[in-house]
Order: structure tokens, then sequence, then C-alpha cells
């Protein structure tokens, strides 16, 4: 075997040189990726840090609201309480004033917390007879909201016409 010369020996520590340094470049690329995942990382528990601390603090807050949706949340009743509802819908409106154009009843929407009575109703009359209205309907201790209203002024001043959907909201039947 012969003996490198001197420009070999030069272009053989060059290759050397480069093949470390293209392994310290890879080492490095991969270092470099493993620190932003394990950084992403860190800001994802830093975010739920956050948002639990949010919700903590917000704890006696929820507490109280479920302590009422304990209290007034009731089950669905055994007979449908859809007519009942359309029924006290209509006396509200027809004792504010306000004219029942047409109205239907919603199909009950059934989730995971909670099953929803509906009835929607298009309706005429002057604002106040709609505040009156809304006032009327609105009964929180027994589950009824206007989920929905859309009021729109009439080409007869100062009339209106709406559309609204009163709900009433039930505990879900849980199996």
């Amino acid at each position: 075997m012969r003996a490198l010369s001197r420009h070999e020996k030069k272009l053989t520590l060059f290759l050397v040189a480069a093949v470390g340094l293209g392994v310290h470049l890879i080492a490095l690329r991969i270092l470099l990726s493993f620190d932003q995942g394990n950084r992403r990382a860190l800001v994802g528990v830093m975010d739920s840090l956050s948002e639990a601390e949010g919700w903590f603090g917000q704890k006696e807050e929820w507490e109280t609201k479920g302590a009422w949706l304990e209290k007034y949340f009731l089950p669905v009743p055994e007979a449908n309480p859809a007519p009942a509802l359309q029924k006290s819908a209509q006396a509200a409106a027809l004792a504010a004033g306000l004219k029942i154009e047409d109205q239907s009843l919603r199909q009950p929407k059934t989730g995971f917390a909670c099953t929803i009575y509906g009835n929607r109703m298009k309706l005429g009359g002057n604002l106040e007879s709609f505040i009156q209205w809304l006032l009327q309907v609105y009964q929180p201790e027994k589950g009824i909201a206007v989920a929905s209203l859309s009021l729109k002024m009439s080409p007869e001043a100062p009339k209106m016409t709406g559309e609204a959907e009163v709900c009433q909201f039930f505990k879900a039947n849980k199996p």
C-alpha cells in the first residue's frame, strides 16, 4: 500500500471534516425539531392551565348556576308539553294585543343535556305589544324562553311583523 500524498491527505481531511459537519448538522436538526415539539407541547399545556385557572376562578358562579338549573330544570313530563307551551304563547300574544298570523309546533330536539320543545309563531302588532308579549312569555322558572326573534317594520308604520320561536327546556331523560 502506498502512502498518501500531501494533496490526498488534505482532501481526506476535508472529506472527514465535511462528513463530520454533515453529521453534526443532521444531529442539530433533529435536536431542534425535538425542541420545537417540546415547545409546542409546553404551549398547549400552558394554554390548558390558563383555561383551567379561568374556570376555577368562576367555580362559585357556575355552582350557583348549576344549583339553579337543578332546582328549575325539570324532567320531561309524561304528557306532551308542546300543546301547553303553544297555548301559553298564544294567550300571552292575545293579551299583549298581537295578531297571530301563523304558528307551528316544532319537533322536540333532544341533546345530551336537554330536550327542547318549540312553537314557531308569526305575529303582527306594534313594538310595545311585542315587548309586553316577551315579558309575559319569558318564564325561566318553567324553562320557557324566546329562542329566536326577528322583527321587521310593516308597510303601515308603526306596525311590525315578527317571527319568534318560543321554547321550553327540560332535562334529557337519561337511559
